[in-house]
């Protein structure tokens, strides 16, 4: 199906948003409080969409380079969730600092809907063929299946692993959400959860990719996050 991903991606924004606004309504004192939610949200998507596209525009910049005015042509895909991931958490982080609002607490909120948003991303590359499995030996659990050209070979079903493993992480979350967690703690466990998916996945990955040290970038990105929310969770455990 033609244009699969973006649909899927404007869905999970969808039902992300809708989480922001009307669940949990009882934790809420003040209208307000569910339209700020909505508001970073909405700073989060906006942010996550552009770097998201910067990323992966710098990664294949080698294409790029001669197309720049390719690289706004946000319809044709192509994000880097790991860029996503890192600007849409510095978007939440710079309106909470202008609104004066606390910004651990804040992205405890944006935790579900944002592997909501994984889950939708996954599932929208499971239809649209891309961030397809690198080439293995045919059998039961990796049957032919298509890359962006539409050449058929058994493949490790990347996407489907990503978009289950995605939708298992938001229903921890959602257990996780209904205790009494530690400001901040949540949002640290999404995000190492939400990279260490990807970054097992990007072994047997066989999209193009730039590498370093033998190592794919979307890997290297996976990792560095991972640290990145390991470390949040120990902050936030001893604070």
């Amino acid at each position: 199906m033609s244009n699969a991903y973006p649909l899927a991606l404007a869905a999970g924004a969808l039902l992300g948003l809708l989480w922001l606004g009307l669940s949990p309504l009882e934790r809420l004192t003040r209208i307000e409080d569910s339209i700020a939610r909505v508001d970073a949200g909405l700073i989060a998507l906006f942010s996550g969409l552009l770097g998201g596209r910067l990323a992966y525009v710098i990664t294949h910049w080698e294409y790029y380079g001669s197309r720049v005015i390719e690289s706004v042509w946000f319809w044709q895909g192509g994000l880097s969730w790991a860029g996503s991931a890192l600007a849409g958490l510095m978007g939440v982080a710079v309106y909470d600092r202008l609104a004066h609002r606390p910004f651990w607490s804040e992205a405890d909120q944006l935790a579900i809907p944002a592997a909501i948003l994984g889950a939708s991303s996954w599932l929208g590359c499971l239809i649209d063929a891309c961030a397809y499995g690198s080439r293995t030996a045919a059998g039961p659990f990796t049957p032919p299946a298509p890359d962006l050209l539409g050449n058929l070979a058994p493949r490790w079903p990347t996407q489907a692993m990503g978009a289950v493993y995605t939708l298992l992480v938001v229903l921890l979350l959602f257990r996780l959400a209904q205790l009494e967690l530690r400001s901040g703690l949540l949002a640290a466990l999404a995000l190492s959860l939400l990279s260490a998916g990807p970054l097992a996945i990007a072994w047997i990955r066989g999209d193009p990719m730039p590498v370093m040290a033998g190592l794919r970038l979307d890997g290297v990105a996976s990792a560095a996050l991972l640290a990145l929310g390991l470390g949040a969770v120990v902050l936030r455990i001893r604070t």
